[in-house]
């Protein structure tokens, strides 16, 4: 049921996570060629981190959900840090900007090894099915097969998806204010 997508799907994985997040408080309100932009930063920003990965769930020949994970120790650097900012410049102006460089440099530390999971999305005529769950729970058994200590995420305080991750075991590590939402960082133990 759940695949691991390669470079060929990113174009359908990018179109699924800008549907799923269309109402989200951290999202361009308008324009969905900003929402796609945005999403396609953050994948470049990202896909070249330990353990970083795509997977989708596919019915009838659409990708219904999909997840991007990867080694919470990485932190884009240079170029990538750089044209990763300027996107979010173009999209959202120099004070959302701002927002996201404050997000990425409040992130809790850890001294244990972390899988973050940095998009886990539905479409919207796919939600309310259980798919969402199986997605997380087939991440949360990843990262402890592969020796994580911890599953981490941040989500919105404001959107369903926080009373969803608590109910799936998260707790809440860190919270910050910012001009559109509460942000909080998310940890579930593997121990």
């Amino acid at each position: 049921m759940i695949v691991t997508l390669d470079a060929a799907d990113q174009p359908d994985f990018i179109e699924t996570i800008a549907i799923a997040f269309s109402d989200h408080p951290m999202m361009p309100p308008d324009s969905s060629a900003e929402k796609l932009r945005m999403v396609r930063s953050m994948l470049q920003a990202f896909t070249e981190a330990p353990d970083a990965r795509l997977f989708g769930i596919r019915r009838e020949g659409n990708l219904d959900c999909a997840a991007f994970v990867y080694d919470a120790s990485y932190e884009p650097r240079g170029w990538r840090l750089a044209v990763f900012l300027f996107q979010m410049f173009r999209v959202f102006g120099w004070k959302m900007s701002r927002t996201f460089a404050r997000v990425l440099s409040e992130k809790p530390a850890s001294d244990e090894r972390q899988l973050e999971l940095m998009l886990l999305g539905t479409r919207t005529e796919a939600q309310g099915q259980g798919l969402g769950r199986v997605m997380l729970r087939h991440i949360i058994e990843l990262a402890s097969n592969q020796g994580y200590g911890s599953v981490v995420l941040e989500v919105a305080k404001e959107t369903p998806a926080y009373g969803f991750y608590l109910r799936e075991g998260f707790s809440v590590d860190k919270e910050i204010s910012l001009p559109m939402a509460t942000l909080c960082f998310l940890k579930r133990s593997l121990a």
